[in-house]
């Protein structure tokens, strides 16, 4: 793996040492200049221009310069410089790192929408017939313009310094669908730069535009997406931390795709990765192993058996996707494991809970907030196996916004914000 590491500009890196700064001084073409700090040496009017010898009693205070020699063109001094010396100039060169927060935020959001809702009564201008183009092009997936928005003013609100998503709509396949679309009515609602209200309208192709994860995040994340699976990507806070990005990574308007670590099941019962793994180092931190999670929903539970097992077990290569020392899973389960049964929730249940391998930072128990109000259930969870922490889903939890508004029927799933304690 590569690993993008803080950028040396960060840390004013490329402002010059004392010694870049005080070379010119030192060390003139045809010069020789003497360093004289005392008055009893100035008055005695030394002078060390035009190859003038130096008289041999000037006494160099301690903390001068020990030797300088003359400098002709092509050669080099062998110059000793005290560590006292010029001691302003090493403030950029010597400067520490600060010491890691105490604690971090981490948020965890499926992105995308459904058609199996009505939308007559959204006050937010989501209708009906939006959604059939949303589910009919888009794959239900983050493409509305103004919920695009609301995602970007929630990372504006709240400024977290991990984040993973779901759902997320992939746009250079705009490409395929603007040609699709061109000649219908549903062309200017998807596509046209002047008309449209989807996110084909402000793509101009991938040297002219922005990922609708950049636009989300905006500049100030490190992105990073699932092998084969652009919907799913973690983003990682500049100032926090640095993320592993694998060597067969592609940077491509705004993220790195395939920079995440993961592979689909050895059973191939679903395609790319949908568990995979983010590796964190924190500024002069720890590492913390991130695992974005969007298993398959519905009557899949086996797949999901399959999917659980990689997370916790194996992952197809010998070692599951928590393989940190420090390990953090969350994501859209599309299990509620206080309210729903089947083998897949039996398997989490093995794995996390009082007394397992792995706890809820998120609610623990069927008292919690819902995170997916339209079927009254939990189904997005953080879970880790070292640290410790509390949750809120915003728009459920008293004193959170949701999303757009209230009445917002465009996202299904609710984000789960969650302030957690530094391994």
């Amino acid at each position: 793996m590569t690993t993008v590491a803080f950028r040396p500009w960060d840390w004013g890196s490329n402002r010059p040492s004392w010694w870049q700064s005080i070379m010119p001084a030192v060390f003139p073409l045809r010069c020789l200049m003497v360093v004289v700090t005392t008055v009893a040496a100035l008055t005695a009017g030394l002078a060390g221009c035009g190859g003038s010898a130096v008289p041999a009693d000037v006494a160099e205070p301690a903390d001068a310069f020990d030797a300088i020699d003359v400098v002709e063109p092509g050669d080099t001094a062998d110059v000793a410089v005290p560590a006292d010396a010029f001691d302003a100039f090493d403030v950029a060169d010597t400067a520490e790192l600060p010491a890691p927060p105490s604690s971090f935020l981490i948020l965890t959001f499926n992105v995308g929408t459904t058609d199996n809702m009505d939308h007559a009564y959204d006050e937010d201008g989501y209708d009906n017939r939006l959604a059939g183009i949303n589910a009919g092009h888009f794959g239900n997936n983050l493409a509305w313009l103004a919920a695009r928005d609301a995602v970007r003013n929630i990372i504006l609100e709240h400024r977290p310094d991990i984040v993973v998503f779901q759902e997320l709509f992939f746009d250079p396949e705009c490409d395929e669908i603007c040609v699709e679309l061109n000649g219908t009515q549903e062309y200017d609602d998807a596509c046209d730069p002047a008309k449209g209200v989807f996110a084909c309208a402000t793509w101009g192709g991938v040297d002219e535009s922005q990922l609708t994860v950049r636009h989300a995040l905006g500049p100030d994340y490190e992105i990073a997406c699932a092998p084969n699976h652009n919907d799913n990507c973690i983003g990682v806070r500049k100032g926090f931390g640095s993320l592993a990005i694998m060597p067969q990574a592609t940077e491509t308007a705004g993220a790195w795709l395939g920079g995440l670590d993961g592979m689909p099941p050895p059973s191939l019962c679903s395609k790319g990765s949908r568990v995979a793994t983010g590796v964190v180092t924190v500024n002069n931190g720890p590492q913390i192993a991130v695992v974005d999670v969007h298993t398959v929903a519905g009557n899949n539970a086996d797949c999901r058996v399959d999917q659980f097992y990689q997370v916790f077990v194996d992952r197809g290569d010998g070692k599951p996707a928590t393989f940190g020392t420090n390990n953090i899973v969350l994501g859209d389960m599309n299990i509620d494991p206080f309210l729903f049964k089947d083998e897949s929730v039996d398997f989490w249940n093995e794995h996390v809970g009082s007394d397992k391998p792995f706890h809820y930072i998120s609610s623990g128990d069927a008292s919690g907030p819902m995170t997916h109000p339209a079927t009254f259930s939990r189904l997005d969870h953080v879970i880790s196996d070292t640290m410790t922490g509390s949750c809120v889903v915003l728009g459920m939890t008293d004193g959170t916004d949701a999303p757009l508004s209230p009445t917002s029927t465009y996202f299904d799933h609710r984000p789960v914000l969650c302030t957690v304690d530094m391994p």
